[in-house]
């Protein structure tokens, strides 16, 4: 009685009270019970506010989950086995409420009336749902059986949950608040209860409540009007009208999955393989590409898709064909062109999976064959461009051997042997100008690397400015078979002609004379064996 004075009290309250937060008073000064209770537990039992949960007389007991007979001979028997001495049953007096509960659900059958706008065709929609009422925890569970046209999504209408009183007195909803031929109200929605199961009824007889008689769900016009059988080819129609292409049966994918028909095949001498699917019948054609034919490597000429017999063109919206031919294996022909999209493809081959499956299905023989790769052409002479003057000569020529040339090979026992050992000599110009008559050159070679380097020292009144007359490199001997310039081609007042300049050798230093003198001998021989391994 004092919990419902303070409802009633709380409710008054709250109508006289801003709608506001804080302004309602929520607060209840009968509670004295504060504890807390773990996640753990709501998620278990659904109960926010920790109610127990009553024991009801059930009007058959949930039968036991015994497990299966365990093997006598995996029984211990070091442990004896005693008898409750009161005679009762240990589990009726030690198990918990929820676990005597769990499994007792109670079924009511009930409808609800939807209105409908902006129809001649009816004005209200009769919709039949199933509450669920479990007892272990006091919670309600609302479906609604699918119907098939219906237009209205259906399914779940209420998770399962505990459910209020819509009287406003914060108390849960019980078994004998739901009546056969009364309405109930969950969440502003009114549901009437037209039936329930028979296991409801015993319980209801039980708890001192039996329920009415059931009545008839009334119907509405959608009910009446006679429902069309949709047959299996109208279904098939209609998904391909919509623009469907699903696979017809199941069983066609679970049976062809990962088979496929190949083929290899030309069109305007160009190689190509085309790929049946068996699973949905799909078809894709790709290009086959060999070195240096020619052709960019596009991989597919048609992605995988199904594809029509005949293309009529672009349609409009709402032109589209309502009957589409699509190909199938049965269009493919070992002494017959496969026509497709304008392109007609010539068969010349078949792997032998292709050639067992027409065969086993079609009595179609098709040869086994592939693609062989074209006959590569004849080779064509290597000619050598002559040297443009631009860098190394032999770091050039690393281009006309190979598309991704490798820096040159150098002597590196020859660089460190001959490392800081230059010759030098005093030379001129073979000229006839005046201004050059009385030019001198001082004239480097580097046994190192076999380069030369030409610079101009300074002299007075000359009208010429001293410093490098020719950049370090290796350069070639014009009245020598164009070989690489070598010790042997300097000789005191001879000619010798670098970079199509004429120098005529005048006289060399002592290093470079004593040098000559030790290696004259050698120098011929040196000279070739040099020349030959700095060209590896």
């Amino acid at each position: 009685s004092t919990q419902s004075t303070w409802g009633s009290f709380q409710v008054s309250m709250a109508t006289s009270f801003p709608k506001l937060p804080g302004y309602v008073p929520i607060h209840d000064c009968t509670k004295t019970n504060w504890k807390k209770v773990s996640h753990v537990k709501l998620e278990e039992v659904k109960n926010p506010k920790n109610a127990p949960v009553p024991m009801y007389a059930l009007p058959r007991k949930p039968e036991p989950e015994v497990p299966a007979p365990k093997d006598p001979k995996s029984l211990s028997y070091s442990q004896s086995v005693f008898k409750n001495p009161t005679g009762e049953d240990i589990r009726e007096k030690f198990e918990p409420t929820f676990v005597k509960l769990d499994k007792q659900v109670l079924r009511y059958f009930a409808y609800f009336k939807e209105h409908v706008v902006e129809s001649a065709l009816e004005s209200y929609k009769v919709r039949r749902v199933v509450i669920l009422y479990y007892l272990d925890d006091s919670t309600i569970h609302i479906s609604e059986p699918k119907q098939s046209n219906s237009g209205a999504p259906q399914g779940v209408l209420l998770k399962r949950q505990m459910v209020m009183k819509a009287d406003g007195s914060g108390l849960k909803i019980v078994p004998t608040d739901i009546i056969v031929g009364k309405d109930i109200t969950i969440y502003g929605k009114s549901f009437h209860v037209y039936d329930c199961d028979e296991y409801t009824r015993e319980f209801c007889a039980n708890v001192k409540q039996p329920q009415p008689e059931a009545e008839e769900c009334p119907s509405d016009s959608f009910d009446k009007k006679p429902q069309k059988d949709i047959k299996v080819h109208d279904r098939d129609f209609v998904e391909h009208f919509l623009g469907g292409v699903r696979v017809q049966s199941q069983k066609q994918f679970l049976d062809h999955d990962r088979k496929v028909l190949r083929f290899f095949a030309k069109c305007e001498d160009f190689p190509y393989v085309i790929h049946y699917f068996l699973s949905d019948d799909t078809i894709e054609v790709l290009e086959i590409h060999f070195s240096n034919d020619g052709c960019h490597p596009y991989p597919q000429l048609l992605k995988r898709q199904k594809m029509l017999k005949q293309v009529e063109g672009m349609f409009q919206p709402g032109q589209t064909p309502l009957v589409r031919e699509y190909f199938t294996e049965a269009d493919f022909y070992p002494d017959k062109n496969w026509e497709a999209y304008s392109r007609s493809f010539t068969i010349i081959g078949v792997d032998k999976f292709t050639q067992e499956y027409f065969e086993t299905k079609y009595s179609r023989k098709f040869p086994i064959g592939s693609l062989d790769p074209p006959k590569p052409g004849a080779p064509m002479a290597l000619v050598i461009p002559p040297y443009n003057g631009f860098g190394d000569e032999k770091d050039s020529l690393g281009y006309v051997y190979k598309l991704d040339p490798k820096p040159p090979k150098k002597n590196f026992f020859k660089y460190v042997d001959n490392d800081k050992v230059i010759l030098r000599y005093t030379a001129k110009l073979n000229t006839t100008i005046p201004e050059d008559i009385e030019r001198r050159f001082i004239i480097s070679y580097y046994l190192a690397d076999n380069t030369v380097s030409i610079y101009e020292p300074l002299k007075r009144n000359s009208g010429v400015v001293e410093g490098k007359f020719l950049e370090r490199g290796r350069y070639k001997n014009v009245t020598g078979l164009r070989a690489f310039i070598e010790p042997t081609d300097f000789v005191v007042g001879g000619n010798v002609i670098i970079n199509a300049f004429s120098f005529q050798v005048l006289s060399a230093d002592a290093f470079t004379e004593k040098w000559m003198k030790e290696n004259l001998k050698q120098l011929s021989s040196s000279s070739i064996l040099l020349t030959f391994i700095d060209y590896l």
